[in-house]
């Protein structure tokens, strides 16, 4: 696609990356519809503008965008749900999970359907605290004798 003259100057990580970076501008370079860095890093802009992080989710891509996208700290709760709910295990479903903004409950959920995570059975509870902690703490007083002698 032919890169406009007026956004030649800011086809830059640098730029991209700034506080100070236009919102305007950074959806006009997401929508040359590049998967390069410079449309990753506009995608990443705390600045991006969070009807276009949605838009970019929705379509439901694995590409680095929708990663950069997913990773963005000002994306919504809602349009992380809707990525973890479709059920996909793939780098944008982790970085979304991963996401601060992401609910909880959801997360945890499709941490269970991926085996990220194991669910205890309740009845028969196998954790037993007082013997990890002795563990973690004998393991820890003989890890600081080593470095003593």
């Amino acid at each position: 696609m032919k890169i406009p003259e007026h956004l030649k100057e800011f086809l830059d990580e640098i730029h991209t990356l700034s506080d100070q970076a236009d919102p305007d501008i950074l959806v006009q370079i997401l929508s040359l519809g590049n998967n390069d860095l410079v449309s990753c890093y506009a995608a990443r802009n705390i600045n991006y503008s969070k009807e276009t992080l949605i838009e970019i989710l929705k379509r439901g891509n694995d590409d680095e965008v929708s990663q950069a996208a997913a990773r963005n700290r000002n994306c919504p709760r809602e349009i992380l749900t809707e990525v973890l709910k479709k059920g996909n295990d793939d780098v944008v479903s982790e970085y979304a999970a991963k996401n601060p903004n992401c609910p909880p409950k959801v997360k945890l959920q499709w941490m269970l359907d991926h085996g990220y995570i194991h669910q205890e059975d309740s009845e028969d509870p196998k954790i037993d605290e007082e013997k990890e902690i002795n563990e973690d703490l004998l393991q820890f007083k003989e890890l600081i004798d080593n470095a003593t002698r």
